[in-house]
Formats: structure tokens, sequence, C-alpha cells
């Protein structure tokens, strides 16, 4: 697309400066479509964490294009509502979204809707209040500020979940079938989205999505990057990059690195990432007499998570299915595993979700049964002992990471999607 191009709104739910997948997604793709197209807004939700505002301001100003954080984590027909306003004084020529909720805008202002589903919207629909009725006042600044301890770090209990479960799960049906098109991250996704009703030729399977650049190490990078770690020269270094929740399944892979701990005397395990769960992974490793050897750095900025990755000999992503408030949640994709492929590092994971889509088994990394501790053992010990296969997997996900991956191949299938969607006008 050229700065001509159509006026996008892009409805972008998770938004700096919250770190994760999503927010990582999002801030790309909507500083590539500001180059391109001729206008561009972000609608996102309100900041309710006060320590978080002022970062928010600050991430938002620095932006190319402008951000309106007007949106409840609760109302979801009072979002409508507000976005249907939005869209009567932007008149954007397409809508994109970032999860299947919104598709229903289609018919409702009579524009086309494009978005990507990253799996757990069609899993675990994060709808919050899924009715008409009581949805402003839901909705509201006022009541989002009274739960937002609730809404920010998750720890509502599970039965606020299965209060509202299936008026949600409705809710997104309906709008995932009504839009133009949806990019699925994974294999897995695409599979979700045909069992709800949406029709396969919407549906198109993009993975990835790495500054393949950014995180090729330039050569010294692996001394220099554990010189400032303060990780030493001769340690064999396993990394994992996560939310400290249970489908990560952390506590498998310290059980593997315990299995490994006296072939390999001077193993380290990096554990990037905080969660609910930290304190229970931090007891295992007491128990596992680990506590020496693991290392819990806790969140890191995106700009500077490369070097824990140049640091590393292995990356593990331990992943499985867990269920919370009885529904599923899954790894439906793993953009981390990218991040390792551009990284140049060695991968072992599990086969678990949408990991397939990212690793093939022997050519850019090892897959291996989910919550089998001494499969993945094996694998990492293998890539530990056996040199030309670490390098063999690696140089292939350079390959990958630079030609599949990469932010430029998955912006332009994404351009795509909003050109089809436009040509798909009356009169185009």
């Amino acid at each position: 697309m050229r700065a001509s191009g159509p006026r996008l709104l892009l409805i972008l739910t998770e938004w700096p400066p919250a770190i994760g997948g999503m927010q990582t997604h999002a801030r790309y793709l909507a500083a590539h479509f500001a180059r391109h197209a001729a206008c561009v807004e972000v609608l996102t939700y309100r900041v309710t964490d006060p320590a978080m505002a002022e970062a928010a301001r600050a991430f938002d100003a620095g932006c190319a294009h402008a951000v309106h954080r007007v949106l409840s984590r609760l109302g979801y027909w009072h979002n409508q509502e507000l976005l249907l306003e939005r869209i009567r004084v932007f008149r954007p020529d397409a809508i994109y979204a970032s999860t299947v909720f919104y598709g229903l805008l289609r018919s409702r202002a009579g524009v086309p809707v494009v978005c990507r589903s990253v799996g757990n919207d069609v899993l675990r629909p994060w709808l919050g209040y899924p009715y008409p009725w009581g949805s402003r006042a839901i909705g509201s600044a006022a009541m989002q500020r009274a739960l937002s301890w609730w809404l920010e770090h998750g720890q509502h209990p599970d039965w606020v979940d299965r209060l509202f479960r299936d008026g949600r799960h409705r809710v997104m049906r309906h709008a995932a079938a009504a839009h133009n098109g949806i990019l699925a991250n994974s294999d897995y996704t695409a599979n979700l989205l045909r069992a709800i009703g949406v029709e396969g030729e919407r549906i198109e399977v993009v993975s990835g999505g790495v500054a393949a650049g950014e995180f090729r190490p330039p050569p010294g990078a692996r001394s220099a990057a554990r010189a400032e770690l303060g990780v030493p020269e001769d340690a064999q270094v396993v990394l994992t990059v996560c939310r400290l929740v249970e489908k990560k399944g952390v506590e498998v892979l310290l059980d593997a690195l315990a299995r490994l701990r006296g072939e390999f005397p001077a193993i380290r395990l990096l554990v990037v990432g905080d969660g609910r769960r930290r304190r229970a992974y931090e007891a295992c490793c007491a128990r596992l007499g680990l506590a020496d050897v693991v290392r819990f750095e806790g969140r890191v900025l995106h700009e500077k998570i490369a070097r824990y990755y140049w640091a590393s000999d292995v990356f593990a992503l331990a992943s499985y299915e867990s269920h919370h408030a009885g529904a599923r949640d899954v790894e439906t994709m793993g953009r981390v595993l990218c991040e390792a492929n551009a990284a140049g590092v060695p991968v072992v994971a599990t086969a678990s979700g949408g990991t397939p889509s990212v690793l093939r088994d022997a050519d850019n990394g090892l897959l291996v049964a989910p919550g089998d501790a001494q499969a993945l053992a094996a694998a990492i010990r293998s890539l530990l002992r056996t040199r030309a296969l670490a390098s063999r997997l690696a140089h292939n996900g350079l390959t990958r990471a630079r030609l599949e991956f990469d932010w430029s191949a998955v912006m332009a299938r994404n351009e795509a999607l909003v050109a089809r969607s436009l040509a798909s006008l009356p009169g185009q």
C-alpha cells in the first residue's frame, strides 16, 4: 500500500506498554500500516493501573498515528457503540482487529472487517460482560477502575468466567463468522475457527512476527551477552521466555534440568518472564536442588530481550494444554520460538497446540511430547552434546526466520488481506 492508500481503523486491544506477544504484534502492525496507509488510528483498552498511566502516555506520544484508549475490558456492547461513534468520525475504509470479537461491525458500520486470531480468543473469549443490557454502566471507567486488580492481573475467581461463558462464546462465534477474512496464527487456530463455523476460504494461516535482523547475533554476541548478564563463559545455558502460568510447563522444564545436572555440572537455566506461578516455580527449584542453577529474570523489555538469546546454548519451551475455569488454555503459536530461530539458537519445544506450525521437527527445532520431562531432557542433551545437530537446526532456524517469520513477510500477508477485503466491496 502507498501513503495514498486506505484509511484504517485498528482495534488492537492488547497494546504497549504492557509486555507480551500480542502487544509486540500490535505495535509492529500499527507502525507498518502508519507508513503505508493514508491514515491510521488505533483504538485500545483504557489504562486502569495508575503505575502504567505515564508509561502509556509516553508510548502513545511516540507513535506515528493516533491512539485512543477508550475501550473497556468489561462492557462488550458498550465498546461496540464507542467504536461506531469513532467510525462515524474517522470514516475508515476498512477495520482490522487483533481478535475475532469485532466482526459484527461489518454489518453495523458497512465497512470491511478483517482480523488476526491467536486461537485463545476462540478458546477463552475475554469479552467481560457479554450482554447489551447494563453494558454502558458496566463498561464505564469508574467500574473498570474499581475492578482493575481483577482485570489487569487476571486474578478474578473462576466463577466469574463460568457465569458468563455461554454468552461470551455465543457472541464470539457470531462475530468471528462475520469477518471478511481472518489470519490465523497457526494451523491449530485455523482448525478452531473452522470448528465454530467460520468458512474455510476466509481463513489464512500466517505464523511468525519477528524483527529477524534485530535478533540475528553480531560477531562476538555470545561472549558480550554473557558478560553483560553475568553468565559464566563455560556454562551450558538453557533459556525459556514465557509468562509464568500453568500452560507454559515450567515445572516440566525444571524436572528436565534436574535430570541433566549430574551430566552437566555447569548447566544454567534463565527464565525470562513473570506471572502468578513464579513463587510456585521458585519453590519447585528449591525442592529439586536447583536454587543455584536457575535464575528468574522477571519481565524484560522487548528491546532488551535479544541478548538473552545470544547468551544461550539452547532455547526450550515446555508448553502443554491446561484448563482454567473449565476452558482450555493452549500455546497457539509461540512467538518466542520465532525469536529463538532469528537469534540462531537451537530450539526444543513440545508439540502442543500451534507450535508445529513454527517448528518442523528435526528441521528448525526438536519437538517432544508435552509433559514428558525425560524426552525434554533427552532433546536438550542431544543439542548440548551434538554440535553438528545444534548447528544445523540453528542455521535452518535463521533461514526460516528471515524468509517466513520476519515482519516483512508477515506484514505483506496482512496488507494482502486488507486489499482483498476492499476489493470485495460493491463497485470495486
